[in-house]
């Protein structure tokens, strides 16, 4: 968390009386006067350009704007609060929690806390230890540990596992002291953020815009109720409320096919117009989209569907 202090303006020493000289200053040699021709004279071209070419001075203007905001944005690079400090990986791992260690310290996402109030979980011998010493940031969510696991490194995660880091960032920021940043993937030694570190932004944000159209789909597309036995198979069924997705319809369970994904039962609305255009004048609702696909054997209008194994998609 970036914290910024401001310094208390110094003290202005008593002078006393203040002799003012209140005879006029000669236009063009007051320090005033000079800025106010410089802006008015700045102004004044700006003028002749938006009224020669408003689109090109709006667009050029626009991305200046944003270009400033981002340098003044990268300019303010130290996440150090008072108080805090910047650890080497070497210095973070003498704090493990062993006999004789200076503490009980951990990282998440290259912030480090203090964890010593929980040593039962993390020092020597707790559930937690493989945690304390170190940046260990992929395990959290990866359940890999051991030393190729318990790594900073967060490229190539699925999708959900950044929105859980973020989750896990927050639980030690809320429960824990900080006590500064480990200078490794996520900063570097002047505690500025790394590359990594604004690709895991870049990660977080596009998992939140992905798990975001999933429960736009989730809505149109609800989960059908299923059922399996070796006997009889896989059972379909639809009803008002399935996948915890609660409705004023039933639909008809249908194959959902996305590229890249694997298919699943949804249950597809299949009267009046498409979600997809609320205006249209048709009366079968969801079913002629192009992701969505009967079930072989079943009836295109039944509530109900029974598939035996490797029926599902046609075979």
């Amino acid at each position: 968390m970036t914290q910024s202090c401001t310094s208390p303006p110094p003290s202005i020493p008593s002078i006393g009386k203040v002799q003012s000289n209140m005879s006029p200053i000669k236009s063009g040699t007051s320090p005033a006067h000079k800025w106010l021709y410089i802006v008015l004279s700045v102004l004044g071209v700006m003028i002749a350009m938006y009224l020669g070419d408003m689109d090109t001075f709006t667009r050029v203007a626009v991305t200046n704007v944003f270009n400033i905001t981002d340098e003044v944005h990268d300019d303010d690079k130290s996440v150090l609060a008072a108080g805090e400090r910047v650890l080497t990986m070497d210095q973070l791992a003498k704090y493990d929690g062993s006999e004789g260690s200076p503490g009980l310290y951990l990282a998440m996402l290259g912030v480090v806390y203090d964890v010593s109030r929980e040593k039962e979980y993390y020092s020597l011998g707790g559930g937690y230890n493989f945690f304390a010493g170190k940046d260990a940031s992929r395990a959290f969510v990866t359940g890999q540990f051991d030393e190729f696991g318990l790594v900073d490194d967060l490229s190539g995660l699925h999708s959900a596992d950044y929105i859980e880091l973020e989750e896990w960032a927050n639980f030690y920021e809320m429960d824990h002291v900080r006590v500064g940043v480990v200078e490794g993937a996520f900063y570097n030694k002047k505690a500025e953020v790394t590359q990594h570190w604004k690709d895991l932004q870049s990660w977080i944000e596009e998992a939140k815009d992905e798990r975001g159209k999933h429960d736009v789909e989730k809505q149109m597309f609800p989960p059908c109720n299923v059922e399996w036995t070796r006997a009889e198979g896989s059972r379909f069924w639809c009803t008002a409320r399935s996948g915890d997705v609660g409705r004023d319809w039933v639909g008809v369970p249908r194959q959902l096919l996305y590229q890249a994904r694997q298919p699943r039962c949804a249950c597809v609305r299949d009267r009046g117009p498409p979600s997809t255009n609320p205006g249209a004048v048709s009366d079968t609702g969801d079913l002629d989209s192009p992701h969505v696909k009967e079930y072989q054997g079943c009836h295109s209008r039944a509530r109900e569907c029974k598939v035996k194994e490797g029926d599902e998609l046609g075979r």
